[in-house]
């Protein structure tokens, strides 16, 4: 299992450092140069990672590490925890065995955890809270309960989606009939710690109106119209990325007392956000919590040994076309993505005579500024509200600037009313970009 582990991290860090940068971890790596307590879209605890490697930015992508190595300390976790809850008998090390490759075979948990996102944060203090919940079920110490409320302040200040770890607990005690071993006394410690360690969430929230707060709310929540695609696309987009041998396994699985908690932080993440496919569209990673549970409780199935072989070949066939797809430009046009980090370092070129620039999207002004290695900002009120609009950065200083734009973009109300004039540089077809020279009409 040793070997597995470091070979794997060898792996992952050797991917990082030559995968392009994608453009949301674009954005997350500017917020890493531009540090606060939080932030509009997400909390801060990403771009506190990318801070840790900017002494690596020179060296090809090698600014991932940290993350990396914070993505595979969540899988030496979670090996600590099936340590803790699978019996002593003669399956144990097959058990052992089948999780890990699941796990490390997994899209999103696997080579995918190379890419910088708040759910690799989210997921190492997911996992630690899970580690110090079964921990303190043996051992109901105060240091226990105050390291779950540290876990889970921690893990708020990665995602919000930690709020969604209180629910399957409560339903565990109490369908489990657990209960009455919560020492109720200690919880109080467990409430006061993860306060503590969610300060610099709650701190920016309160000093912007709570902004974030009301976004995430309503950001899949609120919408009068349901397409019933947004609920076949999400069951069929998780039975696909968990395999359905392995959910049959993890539905049918009879685990042992010790680890019947897994039942619950397994499923309840995906009927949760199968509730809000019914309202709006669920991007494939939100429920990623859920994923190495649903592992953990497949390996209890008779047939895992088996099962795992045909997942491994599944999705080890599946990685390697992947890494095709990176490394011969033929099939880059295969992923949208892919074609779009290999555009933004041509484009980056084309683009580096015009200054001041900004762009349409905080996605463009990340990738751009990324591969520029020079600053380029999003404009504010144009497209949607996010990080930049709450940086004085985003509004220009002197009366010219250049503005990358898709054709026929409306521009923002302010640059009217203060007479911009508009004339275009140059325009492309595929992708489709106009540049623009902004100058203002005195």
């Amino acid at each position: 299992m040793r070997r597995l582990f470091w070979s794997s991290l060898a792996i992952k860090l050797v991917m990082a450092a030559f995968i392009p940068i994608f453009a949301d971890e674009a954005y997350y790596w500017v917020w890493s140069h531009h540090l606060q307590l939080s932030y509009y879209d997400h909390p801060a605890m990403v771009a506190w990672l990318f801070w840790l490697g900017h002494f690596l930015e020179p060296v090809a992508n090698c600014v991932r590490f940290p993350a990396v190595l914070l993505g595979q300390a969540t899988f030496a976790v979670w090996l600590l925890i099936m340590s803790e809850i699978l019996p002593n008998d003669g399956h144990r090390v097959e058990r052992l065995w089948c999780f890990a490759l699941l796990y490390l075979f997994s899209p999103f948990l696997g080579a995918g955890s190379i890419i910088v996102t708040p759910d690799i944060p989210l997921l190492f203090f997911w996992t630690l809270a899970i580690y110090f919940f079964i921990r303190l079920e043996k051992s109901p110490t105060p240091l226990n309960y105050g390291a779950l409320g540290a876990a889970l302040g921690l893990c708020f200040c990665s995602k919000y989606n930690a709020v969604l770890f209180v629910p399957p607990l409560f339903l565990y005690l109490l369908l489990e009939r657990r209960w009455r071993e919560v020492k109720w006394r200690y919880v109080v410690i467990t409430i006061l710690t993860g306060l503590l360690f969610s300060l610099p969430v709650l701190i920016w929230n309160y000093r912007h109106d709570f902004i974030s707060f009301r976004f995430q709310l309503s950001h899949g929540f609120h919408n009068n119209s349901y397409n019933p695609e947004w609920s076949y696309d999400y069951v069929l987009q998780e039975l696909a990325l968990l395999f359905p041998l392995i959910v049959w396994a993890a539905l049918r699985a009879k685990p042992e007392r010790s680890a019947r908690f897994l039942i619950y932080f397994a499923w309840f993440p995906f009927v949760f956000f199968f509730s809000s496919a019914l309202k709006s569209f669920v991007e494939a990673n939100w429920p990623i919590v859920g994923f190495p549970a649903v592992f953990a409780l497949a390996v209890f199935h008779p047939r895992i040994r088996l099962f795992t072989r045909i997942y491994v070949a599944v999705f080890g066939a599946g990685l390697i076309f992947a890494l095709a797809v990176f490394v011969l430009p033929p099939l880059r046009p295969l992923s949208g993505h892919v074609t779009n980090a290999f555009e933004y370092e041509k484009l980056a070129e084309k683009l580096k005579p015009y200054k001041p620039l900004f762009t349409q999207t905080h996605q463009w002004a990340a990738a751009l500024t990324y591969d520029m290695k020079e600053p380029v900002y999003k404009l504010r009120g144009i497209d949607r509200v996010g990080f930049y609009e709450f940086i004085p950065q985003s509004l220009p200083k002197g009366d010219h600037f250049y503005l990358l734009t898709r054709p026929d973009e409306a521009m923002p109300a302010w640059l009217k009313a203060q007479h911009w004039e508009q004339h275009e540089i140059w325009a492309s077809r595929s992708p489709k970009y106009r540049l623009l020279e902004m100058v203002h009409d005195f």
